[in-house]
């Protein structure tokens, strides 16, 4: 069922036909916004015949009625013989629309307060500092705020369950990001809030209620729509369905049909705001069958976005002024589409992860994605002058620990995290030996469960076309406590694996591999949280020699190492994008699988009565066995 609402919307009475009035709601953005470009795109402002705009000048009567004409749209103006000056024609205009009662002196040049009181009779409310003068500068900023109508969109991708706030990897959290929201709000009476999917998936917090637990958060700030991300089928179809039966906002998507051909969820959202009819369209990448569990998809095809884009854009331009999409395909298919289909003003993406702080730009359509797990809260503040989008700006309010926390949903995510201690006092395996991720020993050489992890991060991507990995690597780091022999509940896991570290996978050469191992036992006599556990492969070293040195010879997969040769790896988001020093990965392409290492591990252990692993003699030390 497609659905239809109207926000904000504002008329304008008498002799102004077009919708101005707006300064005085008007709010900040991220970016500064030059209005002089798009005026001197449309000929309000045209300077002297050398292109000087005379920025630093005082704004006379005569310069101040010319442009109120043209911003106006007034055209073919009559110049009055009585009035002997280069303004004549607009001052004629001021004259009979009533907006002056007095011309004698066009040359005069004008305090705010003058400027204000003269915007006002012309239908444009100008917001201007007090002041003697006004440089045209100064005023030509200021006509562009009255000039258009500002909607401004704060927009979130890719929390999956981030819920609380985490200094440590500068997130968030719901109740911070909150505060930001109703701040943007307060500011503003254009104002939407649009997620761009891949939320009811990731942590415990929500993975435990298969996303039920944070719908009255996301129901609380209010959304006006969100795309179903990959990741929102990871429950089943059924479920996407059941969570946004209970949303008080629609959830779209307009490349996902049933085996009827019908649409799984409504494509398109309608809103009205600014006096504005928009249409939003929602995109799910086409990968997601193999992404996740073919069972969770059973009966559904994923169309092209670009194709479904083509075919659909046209036919909403006929009914709406505007078109955005939300788009979970990655930046580069949002290039793709905007590339492909003209008319589309902004794609809010998400899928790839990708920290926006500039807008990209294609065809003429603005491109914004929010990063990944509440690191940032996205912003963009879009201005219409008549139907056309004129000026953008758009960005990331990136983590800043002195935003306050709104209590409410402060509240709300308390509640959430105590029941979900509850739930996680459930056995989900047995372990016939302890396992062994104390810190002197995990990051001092091979343990069970650092094999035992590795592999299992090997086994899932098996069932991940064109992603299965080859080899492992888990940085010990991110293996945090010893667990006894006997029952292995949820929350021993969680203990175990405390950090929201996702499934990544990369292309990494041979010469990598080495690069990485020899940086893995660089520092083992420290105890550094970058030691390698590894899965597929096995390794010697001699600690007594020199790092970078260390390293004899490795194999994997029982063959000697061609460092030529390109790998698949299996490793945390953390280590591919360099972390814990692995800069040798930074700038390889990975693919996220957005699954948390905790939740692949906790799937494995539930699948098993009881669990073994063994020390295989996968990493040795040759300083040590002489």
């Amino acid at each position: 069922m497609e659905m239809f609402k109207k926000v904000g919307t504002l008329a304008v009475t008498g002799a102004v036909s077009l919708s101005l009035m707006m300064g005085s709601v008007n709010a900040e953005p991220l970016q500064p916004i030059p209005h002089m470009d798009w005026m001197k795109d449309k000929e309000i402002i045209q300077g002297y015949k050398d292109g000087n705009l005379g920025l630093n000048k005082k704004v006379s009567l005569a310069e101040a009625v010319t442009l109120f004409s043209r911003v106006q749209g007034a055209s073919d103006l009559e110049a009055d013989p009585k009035i002997k000056h280069w303004a004549s024609a607009s001052l004629k205009w001021a004259l009979d629309e009533g907006i002056v009662t007095d011309v004698k002196n066009p040359n005069k040049k004008l305090s705010s307060s003058e400027l204000i009181a003269l915007g006002n009779s012309a239908g444009l409310e100008l917001e201007l500092d007090e002041s003697n003068t006004v440089t045209r500068e100064v005023f030509f900023d200021a006509l562009g705020e009255a000039a258009t109508v500002q909607i401004t969109i704060g927009h979130t991708n890719d929390v999956h369950g981030h819920i609380e706030e985490d200094g440590y990897n500068k997130e968030f959290g719901y109740a911070k990001m909150a505060t930001l929201i109703n701040e943007w709000r307060e500011e503003s009476e254009n104002f939407l809030l649009i997620d761009a999917g891949d939320t009811f998936q990731g942590t415990i917090f929500v993975n435990q209620t298969e996303g039920e637990s944070i719908l009255p958060i996301l129901n609380q700030l209010d959304y006006e729509t969100m795309a179903a991300g990959n990741h929102e089928f990871d429950f089943g179809f059924e479920q996407l369905l059941n969570l946004a039966g209970q949303l008080e906002y629609p959830v779209i998507s307009s490349n996902v049909f049933t085996d009827d051909g019908s649409e799984l969820l409504d494509p398109v959202y309608y809103t009205e705001i600014g006096g504005k009819k928009f249409a939003f369209i929602g995109f799910v990448t086409e990968d997601t069958p193999i992404v996740t569990h073919p069972d969770n998809v059973e009966g559904l095809t994923f169309k092209s976005p670009v194709e479904v884009a083509k075919e659909m854009v046209p036919q909403l331009k006929e009914e709406v002024d505007h078109v955005i999409a939300v788009s979970h395909v990655g930046l580069e298919v949002d290039k793709e589409i905007a590339e492909a289909v003209d008319g589309i003003d902004l794609i809010i993406g998400g899928h790839s992860h990708t920290p926006l702080k500039t807008p990209e730009v294609v065809n003429g359509t603005y491109i914004v994605q929010d990063w990944e797990y509440g690191k940032s809260l996205g912003r963009a503040d879009l201005y219409y002058y008549n139907d056309e989008l004129v000026a953008f700006s758009g960005g990331l309010k990136e983590y800043d620990e002195t935003v306050e926390a709104d209590p409410e949903i402060e509240q709300m995510v308390t509640e959430i995290s105590e029941e979900i201690k509850e739930i996680m006092n459930v056995v989900i395996t047995n372990s016939e030996v302890d396992l062994d991720g104390d810190r002197a020993l995990v990051r001092a050489g091979e343990t069970n469960i650092g094999n035992l992890i590795t592999d299992i991060l090997v086994e899932k991507t098996q069932s991940i076309a064109g992603y299965e990995a080859d080899v492992a690597i888990m940085n010990a780091g991110g293996i945090r406590t010893q667990l006894s022999a006997g029952e292995i509940t949820k929350l021993d896991l969680n203990t175990l694996l405390p950090f929201p570290n996702t499934l990544a996978v990369l292309d990494v050469t041979g010469e990598e591999l080495v690069a990485a191992l020899e940086h893995g036992v660089s520092a083992v006599e420290d105890q550094k949280g970058q030691f390698p556990q590894i899965s597929g492969m096995s390794f010697t070293y001699d600690s007594s020699k020199p790092a970078g040195e260390r390293v004899i010879n490795i194999k994997v997969a029982g063959e000697d190492i061609d460092v030529t040769k390109t790998y698949k790896l299996a490793t945390n988001d953390f280590l591919a994008v360099g972390g814990d020093g692995y800069a040798m990965f930074e700038d390889n392409d990975s693919f996220n699988t957005g699954l948390t290492i905790y939740s692949v591990v906790e799937e494995y252990f539930m699948a098993q009565d009881s669990i073994n692993p063994q020390v295989e003699g996968r990493i040795v030390d040759t300083s040590k066995t002489e």
